[in-house]
């Protein structure tokens, strides 16, 4: 067994690097950390050391979104926030008409909404 500390990177393909890059930067606060070159040529994001990785479509007029019902996939990305920011995201993200909220968990109350890419995000937070 390999005890792990924690997450490093989760790297989401986009259609558009610097307009994902912008939607981050707008909506979390997320900076450019640094270009993956020469490995990729993907750019890392992030804040606060949470870190995640923008990797460029090869071909992005050809693109279509993931069906997370029927394919293998990363079906949503979490970030835990505090309690009070939940109540921003309506404001923060008053463009994202389908927030979804889920307020009834045992233990958390969290809100999805969706980057321009259509991956899931979602903001929860711990209850009790």
């Amino acid at each position: 067994m390999i005890e792990v500390k924690g997450i490093n990177a989760v790297s989401l393909v986009v259609r558009d690097v610097e307009a994902s890059l912008q939607w981050y930067r707008e909506k979390l606060g997320f900076e450019k950390l640094f270009d993956d070159a020469p490995n990729s040529p993907s750019v890392v994001i992030g804040r606060g050391g949470v870190e995640v990785v923008l990797r460029p479509l090869e071909n992005p007029a050809e693109a279509t979104n993931v069906n997370t019902k029927e394919q293998a996939c990363i079906a949503i990305l979490a970030f835990e926030v505090e309690p009070d920011q939940l109540d921003k995201v309506e404001q923060v993200f008053i463009e994202d008409a389908d927030i979804v909220q889920l307020d009834e968990h045992p233990k958390y109350r969290s809100r999805i909404v969706e980057d321009p890419d259509g991956h899931a995000i979602e903001f929860y937070a711990n209850v009790g």
